[in-house]
């Protein structure tokens, strides 16, 4: 059984991953979410791996991954994800992915159809803005302008506890800390004009997405997010939408655990279907 971390230079600078599970098993292509890396997977991974061949990326400009430069799109990085599959050819493929990760796995999956076998998107964004609403204008607007949030983000590091300014610029000192921590994410989401962010939202081409979709949905999400993910499963066409129970009070099954479940039970589903379609061609 695999199990390992590996690098390898693409055209945009060097990519890193992990992976795990027996290589002629069904592959998995895992892509982390807005502010996380590839991390994020590892419980999952874990679960996972004894049924498939896993692979965990940190995305350019995310973790251990080589940062790269604006302009930087969803497009050029669905572009380097090819680029990286293509190189280690590894097909077809499951994608899986979180918040941005779901948002890129969708927009791969419109672009290469015949090379993916089904998309688990959890907590989903790409079809609108609204994730901009979970943030003050003036968030929003410090994070369109980059050269100032640096140097606010400089002072702020000056300024004692007892002269706390940032809370009122950012929510809480962990959310700072995020902003700070992902330039990537902040350039993807923030940085970028509103048309640019506009034209590479998936809103009027999901009509034309044919891959199997299951929609895996966090009951502590806030509305807006959860009106998205449920826009997505209402406009894919055969998706499936589950719910995922974080809180302890109604569930006895681990967060992990219960996403290994639906991610399991619905790529045998597909997969039971394939060779069925295999055996019959016999």
């Amino acid at each position: 059984m695999i199990d390992r971390s590996s690098r390898i230079k693409l055209s945009a600078g060097q990519i890193c991953w992990y992976e795990a599970g027996d290589s002629d098993r069904p592959i998995i292509i895992f892509l982390h979410g807005s502010w996380q890396d590839s991390s994020q997977w590892r419980p999952i991974v874990e679960i996972l791996s004894k049924n498939f061949h896993c692979l965990a990326i940190d995305l350019l400009g995310f973790g251990n991954s080589e940062p790269i430069q604006p302009p930087h799109s969803i497009a050029i990085t669905v572009d380097y994800l090819h680029e990286f599959l293509q190189t280690l050819n590894l097909r077809p493929i499951y994608l899986i992915g979180h918040s941005l990760g779901a948002w890129i796995a969708i927009s791969y999956a419109l672009k290469y159809p015949d090379l993916i076998q089904g998309v688990v998107a959890i907590s989903p964004i790409g079809l609108s803005l609204t994730y901009r609403q979970q943030y003050s204008r003036f968030t929003n607007w410090l994070l369109a302008r980059p050269s100032l949030f640096r140097l606010l983000i400089n002072g702020l590091k000056l300024i004692t506890s007892a002269i706390d300014l940032s809370r009122p610029i950012f929510k809480s000192q962990s959310q700072w800390h995020l902003f700070t921590k992902f330039p990537t994410t902040c350039h993807l989401l923030f940085e970028r004009s509103i048309e640019s962010i506009n034209a590479e939202l998936v809103t009027d081409q999901l009509s034309q997405f044919r891959s199997p979709f299951l929609v895996l949905q966090s009951d502590t999400d806030d509305q807006l997010t959860i009106a998205q993910s449920q826009a997505y499963a209402k406009a894919v066409w055969k998706s499936e939408y589950q719910w995922i129970t974080q809180l302890e009070s109604t569930s006895s099954q681990p967060v992990d655990l219960q996403i290994a479940i639906e991610i399991n039970r619905f790529i045998d589903q597909i997969q039971t279907k394939i060779d069925r379609e295999e055996t019959d061609l016999w």
